[in-house]
């Protein structure tokens, strides 16, 4: 029985609370009546739930509520209920619509046969030949045997629109969407439009990829059938991630862009969640994983020589850097001159040719004329590209070359890489899952266990190690181990002296595991706790598996999370399906993430399983454990795979800056000091000085308490609640970003001519009107030193400016980053920016921080430009010398100050402005007027070629340790 339809039923619920600083902030800025979606995103613990409710009450209509799972439903209800006037308001009953009704997205959702897009694909498809003239049963016949005698050509058809619709299906007319929902949902769906429901809020709303969006989009497209204004209120923890774009793609056309976060930060400084920090153990692998690693360099440097060390390949390389003379003007070039068209033509593929040609023939001739600064190490990507270009050229289309062809695809894909007629694309690399699934990553979450447990809070550790499988399905590189996951894992913990100390249990979908010693006694409390029997299986070894009949892993988890809670449990391992979103637990202190995955969404919502306040904890302050695998400095074989992830991981989170300096920031400046960093990148760089254990040691030395911990946090203290994009760049000393300073007026040499021509006259006028009567040579002495002062006057503001610069080298950087932000705007690719937000701060030593605020999307922008002006030159289109005017002439006082600066540098202009020519003329006018001369170099030609040659040479501006990150408060 549904509740009677009244008018904006909700504007009659109270709140009677205090809410939280940012709550008040989201409702100021988010008025009543905005048109359009609410997109809110905030963590776990902030109240969202609350808010959401606040939000729809505002507006008044009756609302539904979509919840992921059933516990966070009853979290609805129950919120709901302390708002409404009677409990009558609120239901979780489908067949009871009231004022506010809370469900799961299950039960709206669609069929379970399949993609939901192939139904109305297909009846798309239909569609479309009807259109040409044939019958509906023509249609269906024609599609129905496609589907049998062309089953490739019929799934290529179906995936082409599924593209399509995924693209536009929030558009499209209810109806059709209603094709491929379960009529018990169709209906539920039209019970709800019809009781009045006009507001929709969707909790955890980064779940609507695919066919939670279709019921979504099928419900608004309801309500606005029936006259009414759909209001969706998009609620999450963590925003998806866009490498699905099709699914993305959904997501953004129902919720838009965010209206509003709420930073993770916010929330810790007003005591709402746990302050945490960030740590990261850095290992390489085991033995006899590197052993495999070794073998896998080795194949691949014997594929390469293999095959490029033949007549053939050695000829490739040599047409490559040697083209043919197109210019039937001068015939017969030089090496030189055609291989400086080749650089011109394709200088990264033009530069690999060169380090592979130096590697399969150290001897050869042409290798003389290459400059040696382009001749840096062969690396896999070098291999890579010129194996690939040469498999294509020269095999591909050879009818001789069918096998080899064959070959190279079959040697490639061994190493992760699918070779077509379209190029190379990575697949699933052998090494990557070697590094990301090492058994040296359990042998860590042991030591870092062991870090936590002589720490001053030992006695409170509450710890989680979270996996992706219980095992992984993929053992390929692990040479004579079990397979990786949970199992694997848990069977080290359980049997380690140290950790075995913290009663761990293993829990998934089909397992229930302790230690041998403790499996009786914790199997008998969970009786207790659950009221059903829990048994102990016989067995050998450091564990045993126990089972409940009947008892569901939601139950057991809970019950889990129960003793975890009395301290009986201290250590829980599972995988990030089960103990991943959902699960709360407030006592866990210590995350030991073993997953692969580095989205947003899964990152952030594995964080937030510490950060819940812990009510028998008042100063709880959480540890989140990442581990990474390095390849070792001694191994010649780059992967990058690992570090980027790890990189990405840490893109997502806020924390304290790992160098101490009080900020909050993002990226992995907030788990690794500079020392760490350095070290990093070393290994990374294939020193052969560096080693993983140098980078462990820093970290060792550098990873404060808890109590710091707390105390960097400064809880309950004012803050200011914006972000900022920052660069951090490394000044060189020798070659500063100013050589000199813009020229004032006239400038010295003109201001001294015309000073005497002036003063001159004066002096002849004087003299003819017989007013005074002036000596010839005391005159022109008058008329000198007349143009001297003029001279002097018209100097020292460059001068002074050029010193002033030297003195405040940040201004300089700041005026840099304005003239990028002013060209992206003149140049239409971003809104303008309020220039007070951009600023520089000059840090210890050299180094130099650029700041950028503003509206996200703008500010990044700016950001990734002056990131890309100051990195290390690679291929620009454009060259920009500073501290040179286009004449190639200087004025004296530019000559002068010039001589307090020395030196010359060359900055690629970023991609974003160099698409054309105009924006960069359009850069290059902006800093002529904020810094100073500079001239504008097209790469091209001979001159081209030399020009880059000394911009590679130059040293890198960017900080080596952390050059790129955000900053919050």
């Amino acid at each position: 029985m549904d509740l009677p339809t009244t008018s904006a039923p909700l504007l009659g619920w109270t709140f009677d609370g205090t809410l939280r600083t940012y709550q008040t902030e989201v409702l100021e800025r988010i008025p009543v009546g905005t048109v359009g979606p609410l997109h809110v995103v905030a963590p776990p613990g902030s109240g969202k739930t609350l808010l959401g409710l606040l939000l729809a009450t505002r507006e008044g209509d009756r609302a539904l509520v979509l919840a992921p799972t059933v516990t966070i439903r009853q979290q609805w209800v129950r919120t709901a209920e302390s708002l409404a006037p009677t409990p009558a308001s609120v239901s979780d009953d489908p067949e009871r619509i009231s004022d506010l009704t809370v469900m799961t997205y299950q039960l709206l959702s669609v069929t379970g046969d399949g993609s939901p897009f192939d139904d109305l694909a297909r009846a798309v498809w239909a569609e479309e030949l009807i259109a040409t003239g044939r019958t509906e049963a023509d249609a269906a016949t024609w599609l129905a045997e496609l589907a049998v005698d062309s089953p490739a050509a019929y799934r290529s058809g179906i995936r082409s629109r599924v593209r399509r619709l995924r693209r536009r299906f929030a558009r499209r007319n209810p109806d059709e969407l209603a094709r491929v929902l379960h009529p018990n949902a169709v209906a539920l769906i039209d019970r709800l439009v019809d009781a009045g429901v006009r507001t929709v809020i969707l909790d955890e709303c980064h779940h609507l990829l695919d066919h939670w969006a279709l019921v979504v989009a099928y419900l608004a497209g309801r309500i606005r059938e029936r006259g009414g204004s759909p209001r969706l209120i998009g609620l999450t923890a963590t925003l998806p991630s866009p490498d699905d774009e099709a699914e993305y793609e959904n997501y953004t056309q129902l919720l838009g862009e965010v209206d509003y976060e709420v930073p993770t930060p916010a929330v810790v400084k007003e005591g709402h969640l746990a302050p945490y920090r960030d740590h990261v153990m850095v290992i390489e692998p085991t033995p006899a994983e590197i052993s495999f690693i070794r073998h896998h360099e080795e194949r691949l440097h014997d594929l390469v020589m293999q095959l490029l060390t033949t007549p053939d390949a050695v000829s490739y390389l040599e047409r490559q850097l040697q083209p043919e003379d197109e210019d039937e003007d001068e015939p017969g070039a030089g090496a030189e001159a055609l291989l400086e068209r080749a650089f011109a033509n394709d200088f990264p593929l033009t530069r690999s040719c060169a380090v592979v040609l130096r590697v399969v023939q150290p001897q050869h001739p042409l290798l003389a004329a290459i400059p040696p600064l382009l001749l840096d190490r062969c690396t896999s990507e070098d291999l890579l590209i010129v194996l690939t270009r040469f498999a294509q050229t020269r095999l591909l289309g050879n009818p001789d070359a069918h096998r080899q062809w064959d070959y190279v695809r079959r040697a490639l894909a061994d190493f992760g890489y699918m070779l077509t007629d379209r190029g190379l694309r990575r697949g699933r690399d052998p090494l990557d899952t070697t590094l990301a699934y090492s058994a040296a990553k359990d042998h860590a979450a042991v030591e870092i266990l062991r870090l936590e447990l002589e720490s001053e809070d030992a006695d409170r550790v509450r710890a989680v190690v979270v996996t992706d499988f219980v095992e992984h399905g993929n053992s390929r590189g692990m040479i004579g181990d079990a397979a990786a996951g949970a199992l694997r894992a848990f069977e080290l913990l359980a049997a380690d002296p140290v950790t075995v100390r913290l009663n761990p249990v293993l829990v998934t979908a089909q397992h229930l595991r302790a230690s041998a010693g403790d499996a009786a006694d914790l199997a008998a409390e969970l009786t207790d706790l659950l009221a059903e029997p829990v048994l102990v299986r016989e067995g050998s070894g450091p564990t045993r598996e126990m089972r409940g009949p009947g008892i569901g892993s939601g139950r057991m988890v809970a019950a889990l999370s129960e003793l975890i809670r009395r301290g009986r449990i201290r250590l829980l391992v599972g995988t990030r399906g089960l103990l991943g979103e959902g699960w709360d637990c407030p006592a866990v202190n210590t995350l030991i993430d073993l997953t692969a995955v580095a989205t947003s969404s899964a990152t952030q919502q594995l964080r937030g399983r510490t950060l819940r306040l812990d009510p028998e904890w008042p100063d709880k302050v959480a540890h989140n454990w990442s581990v990474a695998c390095l390849i070792p400095s001694q191994v010649d074989l780059d992967d990058t795979t690992e570090p980027r992830r790890l990189r990405r991981k840490h893109s997502h989170l806020w924390g304290p800056s790992a160098d101490g300096d009080g900020s909050i920031v993002s990226g992995l400046g907030h788990a690794l000091p500079p020392s760490a960093m350095q070290a990093f990148d070393r290994v990374l760089d294939k020193d052969p000085a560096a080693s993983v254990a140098d980078v462990e040691a820093f970290l060792a030395e550098s990873r404060p308490t808890r109590t710091q911990t707390r105390r960097q946090w400064h809880i309950g203290e004012p803050y200011l609640s914006h972000e900022r994009e920052s660069v951090r760049i490394q000044r060189v000393p020798h070659a500063p970003l100013l050589h000199t300073a813009r020229a004032a007026g006239a400038g010295s040499i003109g201001a001294f001519i015309t000073g005497t021509a002036i003063a001159g006259g004066l002096v002849a006028l004087v003299d003819v009107l017989g007013a005074l009567s002036i000596p010839l040579v005391g005159g022109l002495a008058l008329a000198l030193l007349c143009g001297v002062g003029a001279a002097v006057a018209a100097a020292v503001p460059v001068l002074g400016r050029a010193l002033r610069d030297r003195r405040r080298p940040a201004e300089v950087y700041r005026n840099a980053a304005v003239a990028i932000a002013r060209t992206l705007h003149e140049a239409g690719r971003i809104s303008p920016i309020d220039e007070s937000t951009i600023r520089a701060l000059r840090q210890d030593g050299d180094r130099v921080r650029i700041e950028v605020g503003g509206e996200q999307r703008d500010r990044a922008m700016v950001a990734d430009a002056v990131e890309e002006l100051f990195g290390p030159v690679r291929t620009p289109r454009f060259l920009l010398q500073t501290g040179r005017a286009e004449s190639g002439r200087m004025r004296l006082s530019e000559r002068i100050a010039d001589r307090l600066s020395p030196g010359r540098t060359l900055l690629p202009i970023p991609r974003a402005i160099a698409r054309r020519r105009a924006d960069a003329e359009l850069l290059h006018r902006h800093w002529q007027r904020l810094i100073g001369p500079c001239a504008l170099h097209e790469f091209q030609g001979a001159a081209g070629l030399a020009l880059l040659r000394v911009a590679r040479s130059s040293e890198g501006r960017l900080d080596g340790t952390e050059s790129r990150t955000r900053i919050w408060g």
